[in-house]
């Protein structure tokens, strides 16, 4: 009975990374939410360092470099997102780029 019995170590994640791959967001949220949390936040500016913990493909991220100044760091577990943020990190023209982590300076 036991052999039968998987761990979640036997999953793979791949499969996660591809279906989540072509979401703009992989995580709950909206534009407009990032927006108002920001509202939150006083006092940042151009020294303002920001970290963006599972940045996934960098939806959330570059509506922060949209509405901050200051550099942003983003970080993913999934090295396929960071592909992709750096693709729209370069496609909108903003500065920055990493292996693991990716960072936008604003």
């Amino acid at each position: 009975m036991e052999a039968d019995s998987k761990s979640i170590h036997d999953f793979d994640v791949s499969l996660i990374c591809e279906y989540f791959s072509n979401m703009e967001r992989q995580g709950p949220g909206s534009p407009e939410v990032t927006v108002k949390a920001l509202g939150f936040v006083n006092n940042l500016t151009r020294d303002s360092l920001i970290a963006d913990i599972g940045c996934g493909t960098g939806g959330q991220t570059i509506v922060l470099a949209d509405n901050t100044d200051g550099h942003i760091t983003g970080v993913d577990l999934f090295p396929a997102f960071i592909d992709i943020f750096n693709s729209n990190v370069n496609r909108r023209g903003l500065p920055g780029q990493g292996e693991r982590n990716c960072g936008i300076n604003v």
